[in-house]
């Protein structure tokens, strides 16, 4: 029995139906003051006629003039400057109308009536609060539609202030319209936002430097401890310009507190990039011997090693297609090393002159790139990935150069890391096996590069000649 008109009433029904309606009313506003001689109904007769028409003009000046120049302008909120510009041109219709038809002076009109305004004005002044506060915000826009902020001062009306971080989804001339990080709707009134302090996480575009700290027990190793964590920060999605750090930041419940930095393009991508911070910082700092502290003591430690037996060593050295003869040169100096998903093992730019070699696992060759969904923010993209038994990082301990890539692990994995210290004495009995990582070197650039066989020979030549003189050969 009981319908939902909108849905069986058409959008073309319905302006059909407003038309009709304001010609009849323009029609009886136009013919029965016509009828009657009384000045009266003429004098209304004309005032609703001339109403109609400025409807008709402001409608049709909106939708042909003003909505489309102000949907070109950059602003922050476009909808509330066409709100104020329609209601200036009603009120200019209104004026224009009572002086013209309905002969009042609006001279004697404002003077008799500024009494009245300022009772309305005292009466309306949370109102007109808002109103001003949207003005001043539109005037000068500091964020726009889409944009994440954090705002800091009392939004409700308690003793005290909050902060609240949300995107902005719609501006009035009363309200500014938020979506929190919980998906919840908050309509905060523009005086309030006039009033407190908001950070745009989004303007300047372009990169926020986000921290996170943890407390450390104190160690006479600490600096290892900062290594360690900034060399597994590098998992954040970062520019190799701006480099995750870690810094030991003061003292505080008996332990050092250690202070990481990175930097975000966007805030959701700091918010990313601080549960993946925390997770680390939770997982390499134990693992590594270096508890946490808390409320309630120091975390219990979970180290992670593998007995380096003989037996271990040669088993290791067939899998990695290596000499076995080289237990004995390189028992004590190897490292096997446990590392958590998307934790970094090494860095572009970064010294270095160890090789890796992947027992369990896979870890992932990436570089940064700027994506847009589903967030704005810095992503890790793919080149290359490696699984058990292929290696990385033979540029640097071969040639001394720095890192020439980023590698990440993609899931738990277990490593070997082989210090040069470790080479030295095998690669120069046995320089043969310089031959076969010089080959892999080739691989991978052959990957990336179209070089001819000329140039591909004489680099070659090059990168034989600088290991030969890092291993002093």
């Amino acid at each position: 029995m009981f319908h939902d008109l909108r849905d069986r009433v058409t959008r073309t029904r319905r302006a059909l139906a407003w038309v009709l309606l304001m010609l009849l009313v323009a029609l009886g506003a136009f013919i029965l003051p016509r009828q009657s001689g009384n000045p009266v109904f003429q004098i209304i007769g004309n005032a609703v006629f001339w109403s109609l028409a400025a409807l008709l003009v402001v409608r049709t000046a909106t939708f042909l003039l003003l909505d489309p120049l102000l949907r070109q302008r950059k602003t922050a909120t476009p909808g509330f400057a066409r709100d104020l510009i329609v209601v200036v041109l009603y009120c200019t219709a209104v004026a224009l109308i009572l002086a013209k038809v309905v002969h009042v002076d609006l001279k004697a009109l404002l003077g008799t009536g500024a009494i009245a305004a300022a009772v309305v004005g005292l009466s309306l002044q949370e109102t007109l609060g808002n109103l001003f506060a949207g003005i001043s915000m539109h005037l000068d826009p500091a964020f726009r539609v889409g944009d994440w902020l954090e705002i800091t001062g009392n939004l409700r009306g308690g003793p005290g202030r909050e902060t609240l971080i949300a995107q902005v989804e719609s501006m009035t001339w009363r309200t500014v319209q938020l979506r929190t990080e919980n998906g919840d709707t908050d309509i905060i009134p523009n005086r309030l936002m006039a009033q407190a302090v908001v950070t745009n996480l989004y303007a300047p575009a372009g990169l926020h430097r986000r921290t996170a700290r943890v407390i450390v027990e104190p160690h006479q190793d600490l600096h290892l401890a900062v290594a360690k964590l900034t060399r597994a920060l590098s998992g954040i999605p970062h520019y190799p310009e701006h480099k995750p750090e870690v810094v030991v930041h003061s003292f505080d419940m008996g332990g050092a507190v250690f202070e990481l930095r990175w930097w975000a393009l966007g805030y959701r991508h700091g918010r990313s990039g601080n549960f993946l911070a925390m997770r680390l910082a939770c997982t390499v700092l134990p693992r590594e011997g270096f508890p946490l502290l808390g409320p309630h003591g120091a975390t219990t430690l979970h180290p992670r090693h593998r007995e380096m037996s003989d037996a271990f060593l040669k088993h290791l050295l067939e899998q990695l297609h290596l000499p076995t003869l080289w237990v004995a040169d390189l028992k004590g100096k190897i490292l096997l090393r446990q590392v958590a998903p998307d934790e970094g093992i090494i860095r572009e730019g970064d010294p270095g002159n160890s090789l890796f070699a992947v027992l369990e696992g896979s870890v992932r060759v990436v570089r940064v790139q700027e994506q847009s969904l589903p967030y704005t923010g810095l992503a890790w993209e793919t080149i290359a990935t490696l699984g058990a038994g292929q290696w990385f990082g033979e540029a640097s301990l071969l040639t001394g150069s720095p890192r020439m890539a980023t590698v990440v692990a993609e899931m738990a994995s277990e490593l070997v890391e082989i210090p040069k210290a470790a080479f030295e004495q095998s690669i120069k009995r046995e320089p043969q096996v310089l031959e076969g990582l010089v080959d892999l070197m080739e691989a991978r650039a052959r990957s990336t590069e179209g070089q001819v066989p000329e140039q591909r020979a004489a680099r070659r030549e090059q990168w034989l000649a600088q290991i030969r003189s890092w291993f002093d050969i």
